[in-house]
Formats: C-alpha cells, structure tokens, sequence
C-alpha cells in the first residue's frame, strides 16, 4: 500500500477485514496486484481508497463524499472501520446516517458554528432540523 509501504500482512489482513474487502481484493489478483481504476466502480474505488486511509499513520482523516458511492451498509462498514482506528476521524456528512453515528456534529452556518451530537441539534440547530427535515423528505425524527 503506497500510504504504508511498512505495513505488516497482518495490518493488512485486519483492514481487509475490518471493511469486508478480502474478495474485492482477491479478485483484483492481491493486495500487490496492479489496478487499472478505469475496470472498478465508483463504490469500489472508494472502497479501496478508504482501505489505504485506514492503513494510513495520520493521526487526522477527513472524509468528503468518501463513501457516496458505496451502499448504507458499505458506509457504515466503513465509518465505523476508520472511527475505531487511532487518531481523529472527520467526516463531511451528506447523508444523515453518517450524522447520526458521529460523536458530535458541527453545523457551519456563516459565522454561527454549533456542535452538539444529532439529538442535542435537533433541539437547539433550527438550522440542523431543517436539514434533518430535508434527509427524512420533511419529518424530522
């Protein structure tokens, strides 16, 4: 892995494990295997960038549309994969199971941040209700 070219077969094995892509790489030929993106989907292109992050020493990750391609339960694979590795795990939230699942949120309005976790929001964000309204096709839950 380009991101953690020291990383032992063990390190590897767990991330494949930890985001469920041991036959996606197997059918790649390996993890040393050379792959041609153009042959992947989206999902899967994701799928193996998000492993390279996992793998990855930095203390901060920031996802942004990083997993927009994959299914809800892909998504949740993935988000919970990288939360439980060391550092600080960001994520620019566009679905609202990605919001409901992080430890708190922070709603950027202009010059007005509010953070709080997904219920506190819902009470104190008019802002974060509107948008929770918008996710759930206008009711708020």
């Amino acid at each position: 892995c380009y991101l953690r070219p020291d990383a032992t077969e063990e390190e590897l094995a767990a991330t494949l494990d930890a985001l469920d892509l041991h036959r996606l790489v197997d059918g790649l030929g390996g993890p040393s295997a050379p792959v041609d993106p153009h042959r992947l989907s989206l999902g899967e292109r994701q799928l193996l960038a998000l492993a390279r992050a996992h793998l990855s020493p930095a203390p901060l990750l920031l996802l942004d549309e990083a997993t927009c391609h994959l299914s809800p339960r892909e998504e949740d694979r993935a988000e919970a994969a990288l939360a439980a590795r060391p550092g600080t795990l960001i994520v620019v939230a566009h679905r609202l199971s990605s919001a409901r699942r992080a430890d708190r949120v922070l709603i950027l309005d202009g010059t007005r941040p509010t953070l709080g976790t997904h219920d506190e929001l819902l009470i104190r964000s008019p802002l974060y209700r509107d948008l929770v309204g918008v996710w759930h096709g206008g009711t708020v839950r």
